[in-house]
């Protein structure tokens, strides 16, 4: 009886020891893998999506998604950085505008979000404040919307109204 208490007891511990040694080593996976996502952004990437990016930023390679490249991109690029948010957001600011886009307005909150157009393209740009003096941006950028509300919600478009829609 003792005996078979004791083998007991020794498989109970062995078998927790083993679920937490398991789940350590997957937490230690996913922080690897979180870094490994993280990528210095390059002279060659920085001339691929043709904007101002702040130096020693990092790009969140799994958020990431552009489509085209130089003045044409489109998308939305994460990046990570060690300064504090208010200093990129000035830093955004005086670059996009030096790059010719326009600011059309910011907004502060938990987060600040900047919003520019250039020709026939748009860029916002949302900054995170981090806990330790570092931020994180968000920037979507694509091609300015032509596309309106129709004039009228009925089939009928015989009506001519300065009002972008009518309610009937």
């Amino acid at each position: 009886m003792y005996k078979k208490n004791l083998i007991r007891f020794l498989s109970i511990t062995l078998g927790s020891i083993l679920i937490t040694s398991c789940a350590n080593i997957q937490a230690m996976l996913d922080s690897q893998s979180t870094e490994n996502n993280q990528k210095e952004i390059t002279v060659d990437q920085k001339l691929q999506v043709s904007i101002p990016v702040p130096e020693n930023s990092k790009y969140l390679v799994n958020k990431t998604v552009i489509f085209g490249e130089g003045n044409k991109f489109s998308g939305i690029l994460y990046l990570q950085h060690e300064n504090p948010a208010d200093d990129i957001v000035g830093f955004y600011r005086k670059n996009m505008i030096a790059d010719g886009w326009s600011e059309i307005g910011i907004v502060r909150s938990r987060f600040i979000l900047v919003n520019f157009e250039k020709e026939n393209r748009f860029a916002t740009i949302k900054v995170v404040r981090g806990m330790f003096d570092n931020s994180e941006s968000e920037i979507t950028i694509g091609p300015k919307s032509s596309t309106q509300l129709e004039k009228s919600l009925d089939t009928d478009t015989s009506e001519n109204s300065d009002e972008p829609f009518v309610v009937q």
